[in-house]
């Protein structure tokens, strides 16, 4: 049986070709854009399935309150991993972890890596595998590094690494453990080397109070634990300690932190996070494949005259309803698999592209049994659903009137079913155009909008104590070089202001309130360096001792102080009105962190060089950095030779920062427009298969005297109706769904 169904089906195919190839075209299409999407999906949802402890790790979140607000961090004291461990029997390991941007040094050969600060259960807990060597279990050894296979190999290639020496940060440690590469879709992917923590903590063991929060700490609970339980607890910890904390602890589970991890006010948010977008597409691929199976009905039942004296003869040679239902949707069925064929085709072909758009290496692994259910699905959903109707339409024929072929065009109320069929596509089509320019039209704003400092010609390099020593001088160096207009010393970007606190007051103050304010040290040149504009008052003076009590402070900050807000006024910390620090000036509100934010939270700068982190340099309008780039480095290296010149520029970490945004409106335009075109290939389909239908009029008019003109009018008047009535549809729900998500669209 199934062998006839195949061949009527090869058979109809040849016949109308055109039309066949429209028909697997769009399907195609449509299956190509949703396999794209799905397997985009599968990676969130496949992120840390390797390990095998998930269902039981935990990260350690630190609820902050600041008046009505809640803060959600993943910072906790030094103290919080050895008294989760000592005091609840449910944690089984615990470990710290603080990742570290460096260079690492073996001869001459200098490479930026990724690594981190971890205690030694670290490995075990995430499931790192040891190939060489061993991890020092003692939790005060302060020498060995662990690092990657990967690194091993980009500096001794096929030497054993084992007992080498690599410069860290221009400090030596011995390579003792060689571990396994991180698979992409693991939390700690591209950490290439691991230090003991207890070296970290050696470096800042004066921030080794419950009052500080200086790194993440996470926990393997025992099988069973009880969440909730523990949770209740957990959240006293810091106040046990310390009781005028306003920190709350609370264990948050590794599996949800891919797709959510975002919180609102201290609870997590689920609407918010990877998950949003995640949620977004797949309603995005069900669309595009809901679209290219209309298309297969309009085309299959506009046919149907095609196939009358078919349907009559096989009614009168006493096949049922049931037989012919079933025919016809093996038709489709097979139909539908070839264009899953040609599907795998084209994401196998376009797939490299794919990945380079999303940033994440994806694959189609065809020998994976679940990929082949999925792909089987597929093929099984879109059959049944693009043929359902012409199966049931087609069926419903009368044999007597099928072999005189008197099946008209609404014959059944195919007409008024197809043309609604039409008008619901180019409704979802006109839906998604109107979500494609707003999120076009949001990502412009965003990506051009004024913030409020100057991003462009400045790059910045990270400072060391020989370069803050000789900092004068290399300034001087810089600006005598003819290609530099500005440089400064300062301990954040504008892009990464992460440093923040509270426990500050001033006049008129709620004592029972707090504010969390971000810490950003900065030099007399940091403001001219970025073109920042003061409101009020003045800048840091160049000698850091006679502004060693004054601070800057936004926009944002001083309104939010009220009648204290101006230049002049005092504010202290933890109460200490007798240290009060003096308010020298007052910026305009300028974008840092977060460049979606409409207004930046309360910040604070303080005069400081000696701690400064980074040394910022702004080139002239113009300067070719070709030739500019060689004289900083010349200058730099003259300060302190011995440390790498690794440069960035602050233009580049605008476009990283922007990235996610991006990449929303990158997928949605692609899969918008494809959608797009699929409703447009079926109605080219459509409206040429009812000019063939009409050919015989079409003669006859032309012969009395019809132009060319009237007749592109009549053929294309429905066309224009459908396509009008989907419009009145579309434009107003497009506006109210682009209306309650656009946040949802262009933030994150």
């Amino acid at each position: 049986m199934f062998r006839n169904y195949l061949k009527t089906a090869w058979r109809n195919l040849i016949k109308n070709r055109t039309f066949s190839l429209l028909n697997i075209a769009g399907l195609s299409v449509g299956v190509t854009c949703s396999l794209l999407i799905l397997l985009w999906v599968n990676y969130y949802f496949s992120f840390n399935q390797s390990i095998p402890a998930l269902k039981n790790l935990y990260n350690v979140k630190n609820n902050q309150t600041y008046g009505a607000d809640h803060f959600t961090f993943s910072a906790t004291p030094f103290k919080a991993k050895d008294a989760l461990l000592e005091g609840f029997p449910a944690v089984k390991k615990a470990t710290r972890f603080t990742d570290i941007s460096t260079t690492v040094a073996v001869n001459d050969k200098f490479i930026g890596q990724h690594g981190g600060y971890a205690d030694a259960d670290f490995f075990s807990m995430f499931n790192i595998a040891i190939l060489h060597g061993a991890i020092s279990t003692d939790p005060n050894s302060i020498t060995g590094v662990a690092v990657s296979k990967k690194l091993a190999q980009q500096y001794f290639d096929n030497e054993e690494a084992l007992g080498k020496t690599i410069n860290i940060d221009k400090q030596p440690a011995t390579i003792t453990a060689v571990y396994d590469n991180l698979p992409q879709n693991t939390q700690f992917s591209g950490t290439d080397f691991i230090l003991p923590f207890a070296l970290y903590y050696e470096k800042n063991k004066n921030a080794d109070s419950w009052g500080n929060n200086v790194t993440d700490t996470w926990v393997q609970l025992q099988d069973g634990a009880d969440l909730a339980s523990i949770n209740k607890q957990v959240g006293q910890l810091v106040k046990k300690h310390n009781s005028a904390s306003n920190n709350e602890l609370f264990l948050y589970p590794l599996n949800r932190m891919t797709l959510y991890n975002r919180f609102v006010n201290g609870k997590e948010d689920p609407t918010q996070g990877q998950n949003k977008y995640v949620r977004m597409f797949t309603l995005v691929a069900f669309i595009i494949l809901l679209i290219a199976c209309i298309n297969f009905m309009n085309l299959s039942t506009a046919r149907s005259e095609k196939r009358a004296k078919e349907i009559g003869l096989r009614k009168v040679l006493g096949s049922a309803k049931a037989d012919l239902v079933t025919r016809f949707l093996a038709e489709s069925m097979i139909l539908s698999f070839i264009a899953v064929l040609l599907a795998i085709i084209a994401v196998l072909l376009v797939l490299p592209r794919f990945s380079n758009l999303v940033g994440i290496p994806l694959a189609l692994d065809l020998h994976s049994p679940q990929n082949i259910a999925v792909l089987l699905l597929i093929a099984v959903v879109s059959g049944l659903i693009a043929g359902s109707y012409p199966a049931l339409y087609l069926s419903s024929f009368n044999p007597i009137r099928a072999l005189k072929k008197q099946i008209t065009k609404t014959a059944g109320g195919s007409g008024l079913v197809r043309k609604g069929l039409v008008i619901s596509q180019f409704a979802i089509s006109g839906v998604m155009i109107i979500a494609v320019i707003l999120i076009y039209q949001q990502i412009q704003y965003a990506h051009q909008r004024d913030l409020g400092f100057n991003k462009n010609n400045v790059l910045y390099i990270a400072s060391t104590p020989d370069i803050i020593k000789s900092y004068p001088s290399l300034k001087q160096s810089l600006l005598q070089n003819g290609q530099v207009s500005a440089v400064s010393l300062g301990s954040h970007t504008p892009f990464a202001m992460w440093a923040n606190g509270g426990g500050l007051g001033w006049e008129g103050k709620d004592e029972n309130s707090d504010v969390l304010v971000t810490y950003v040290g900065a030099d007399a040149d940091y403001l001219h360096t970025f073109d920042i504009p003061l409101l009020e008052g003045r800048g840091f003076s160049a000698d850091p001792k006679a502004d060693s009590g004054g601070v800057i402070i936004n926009e944002s900050f001083a309104r939010l102080m009220g009648k204290a807000g101006h230049a002049g006024s005092r504010m202290w910390s933890n109460a200490n009105k007798a240290d009060a620090s003096l308010i020298i000036g007052i910026t305009k509100n300028f974008v840092y962190n977060s460049v979606t934010d409409k207004e930046p939270a309360p910040l604070l700068m303080y005069n400081s060089q000696q701690n400064a982190n980074m040394v910022f340099v702004r080139l002239k309008p113009g300067a070719d950095p070709q030739t500019a780039i060689p004289l900083v480095k010349q200058a730099f290296a003259a300060a302190d030779a011995a440390s790498v010149f690794d440069y960035h520029f602050l233009n580049d970490d605008f476009e990283k920062n922007f990235k996610t945004v991006r990449f929303t409106g990158s997928l949605a335009t692609l899969f918008g427009s494809l959608a797009i075109f699929i409703s447009c290939l079926g109605l080219f389909g459509l409206s040429a298969f009812m000019a063939e239908q009409r050919l015989k009029e079409i003669g006859i008019r032309k012969v009395l005297g019809a132009s060319s003109g009237s007749i592109v009018s009549l053929l294309s008047k429905d066309f224009v109706i459908m396509v009008a009535i989907s419009c009145v549809i579309a434009f107003p729900l497009g506006y109210w769904i682009m209306h309650l998500g656009y946040r949802t669209l262009t933030t994150g």
